[in-house]
């Protein structure tokens, strides 16, 4: 039997209390924070070489922290706009990890030398303070949610779209759970656009509960969301995927900030379902870790990046005005999301809003899904290429976009050329100095996986994985952005859809 046949959602996901920002984490990541700082300070000067290049990484990195700090007394402050908060700032936390990779590189660069030594630090580099600083922001996020998850809005009616294409294994336990999730106001409507399998079958039996099911040809995730919103009476549309299961608190804390009429999306917050071997684990603890955490950090200023598939929510008169989801890229939400930031509003990202999706347990399933991903990025950043220039845009400009471009281009490139770089220098005997290098940045990252995983309140068991977001988990992700970039910037393809084999959820929360 595949493992993934043996899991189940624990009773107690559904009945998610809400996240509690309680005195006590927040000494906890205070303390591991400052273990995070020390260790940066011991540790950076037994991989780089030049006192110049150390003294840019612990400065960097005390940066990184002073956010941190920044972060924690600023949330105190909640009743301040986040429209109103700097766009410097947003840049800074853009522009430091890439300025001070780019400089210890260039620093340490020596032609005649070890010349390809600085490839793997930098690649490091970049992503440790990258991932420090996201952490140290995070938590201005959850400082402000501190006093306002008691103060959930649930007056506000709303329509619950969940588009499905041949989800017959998941589309019964997400409808469950939707209908199960505490919420006074709201309306339910599945798409079924043109499955071949029983999913319109396994939806219609729900009918008698209230939800209504609809029908049509095959035309694409971004076509099902859009039929489905023609017939939604909700003043705001959530987007739940076929293969995802929600909390009873979901729909709570996910609508509780668009009592400020300025707050245009939400987004939520995902976690994997199905943790069951190396692959699995690996995008848990990614999930948690990387993605939901610049979630908090972009949220802290209203521009979170992406408003993602699996749980999402947007006012509908905003959306009709700006054509819905459009078909033309792979990453319709993500393209959703600029949109809305393009006109001004504000998209966050609550603690305690949580979907459960099925990550893809085999690495074929992964590649595409990944590709799908980051191929669809890159298109949404070709099409809102104008966001890049125009300064009205404000955090698109100088926050949300340079984010994407490290991300998505510049940390994948770096991680990609320093595979070539540590076996020249494993082959000229300096195997000790790649080990090195590993040893000290796993520390670092194991310290930042351990504080994001208090600070969400998940097993900090899996914070053993860690070492395979400095090196290997992490370069499969960089070839497979890779090949994106090839794709789209490059050869400018037209890539279709590629979907992920699952198992399904009635297989994943089988007892």
């Amino acid at each position: 039997m595949d493992p993934a046949a043996r899991v189940r959602i624990s009773p107690s996901a559904l009945k998610y209390p809400g996240y509690e920002f309680r005195t006590d984490r927040l000494k906890a990541t205070i303390l591991l924070s400052g273990a995070t700082a020390f260790a940066t300070i011991v540790l950076i000067p037994f991989v780089v070489e030049s006192f110049a290049a150390t003294l840019s990484f612990i400065a960097s990195a005390l940066f990184c922290l002073s956010f941190y700090l920044y972060g924690v007394l600023s949330g105190l402050r909640k009743d301040r706009p986040v429209t109103e908060r700097k766009t410097l700032i947003g840049f800074l936390i853009a522009a430091v990890p890439i300025i001070s990779a780019f400089f210890i590189f260039f620093e340490e660069f020596n032609f005649t030398r070890d010349w390809y030594k600085p490839i793997m630090l930098s690649s490091f580099t970049i992503l440790f303070l990258s991932n420090m600083m996201f952490l140290s922001l995070s938590v201005a996020s959850y400082r402000r949610e501190e006093k306002t998850t008691q103060d959930q809005f649930l007056g506000i009616p709303v329509t619950v779209i969940i588009p499905a294409y041949n989800e017959e294994k998941s589309i019964g336990p997400c409808i469950e759970a939707v209908l199960e999730a505490e919420y006074p106001n709201k309306e339910i409507i599945v798409v079924d656009d043109g499955s071949t399998d029983s999913t319109y079958e396994v939806a219609s039996r729900y009918a008698k509960r209230g939800v209504m099911v609809l029908r049509k040809a095959n035309g694409g995730k971004a076509s099902a969301l859009n039929h489905g919103m023609l017939f939604a009476s909700g003043d705001v549309i959530v987007s739940v995927d076929a293969d995802s299961i929600i909390t009873r608190d979901t729909f709570k804390n996910l609508l509780a900030p668009f009592k400020d009429p300025k707050v245009l999306g939400v987004a939520g917050n995902v976690r994997v379902v199905n943790p069951v071997n190396w692959l699995t684990k690996n995008q848990a603890l990614e999930y948690i870790t990387q993605l939901n955490i610049v979630r908090r950090a972009t949220s802290y200023f209203g521009v979170v990046q992406v408003m993602p598939g699996p749980l999402s929510a947007f006012r509908k008169k905003e959306a009709f005005t700006l054509g819905r989801y459009d078909r033309i890229t792979l990453t319709e939400d993500f393209d959703l999301t600029v949109k809305l930031l393009k006109t001004g509003g504000v998209i966050q990202a609550p603690a305690g809003a949580f979907a459960y999706t099925e990550a893809p347990a085999k690495l074929s399933s992964l590649y595409r899904q990944r590709l799908r991903w980051y191929r669809g990025n890159l298109q949404v950043l070709l099409r809102h290429s104008d966001a890049f220039r125009v300064a009205r845009y404000g955090f698109l400009t100088y926050l949300v976009f340079p984010l994407m471009v490290i991300q998505q281009i510049i940390i994948p490139l770096l991680g990609i050329a320093a595979i070539p770089a540590a076996i020249i220098i494993i082959l000229n005997g300096g195997i000790a100095y790649v080990l090195k290098l590993f040893g000290v940045f796993t520390i670092l990252q194991l310290l930042l996986s351990i504080t994001a995983l208090d600070m969400e309140k998940e097993d900090v068991r899996l914070a053993v994985y860690a070492p395979f977001a400095v090196a290997g988990y992490k370069h499969i992700l960089d070839m497979i952005a890779f090949k994106a970039v090839v794709d789209i910037l490059l050869l400018r393809r037209r890539p279709k859809w590629t979907s992920a084999e699952k198992v399904g959820l009635e297989a994943v929360t089988r007892a």
